[in-house]
């Protein structure tokens, strides 16, 4: 039995226009000078989801994107947590404290 392999999600430049609240014709400028990745099937811009969530999670100031996704090399979730871990010196009862005092 074969397997289909899944495709990415992909927008039009016009798609993606109007997610960005742009106009299609600033999105193939951008396109043009490299500024959005896409791939250009014959006349036409498709730009993966990848691209599309790269941009989202820029709008987000760095706390709120978690796991050091702000950084140029972003590390793996786990990885960024135990570091985190090993500067926090704390108790897991002053820990839960500032937890409590936080809210």
């Amino acid at each position: 039995m074969q397997q289909q392999a899944s495709s990415p999600e992909v927008y039009t430049d016009e798609e993606f226009a109007k997610v960005f609240k742009l106009s299609p014709e600033a999105v193939r400028t951008f396109i043009r000078k490299g500024e959005i990745p896409a791939i250009r099937i014959g006349n036409q811009y498709r730009i993966p989801q990848d691209v599309v969530d790269h941009y989202f999670s820029q709008a987000l100031p760095p706390e709120e994107r978690g796991f050091g996704m702000w950084r140029r090399n972003p590390v793996a979730s786990l990885t960024y947590v135990n570091k985190l871990r090993d500067r926090d010196h704390r108790t897991p009862e002053a820990f839960l404290q500032n937890m409590a005092e936080d809210e």
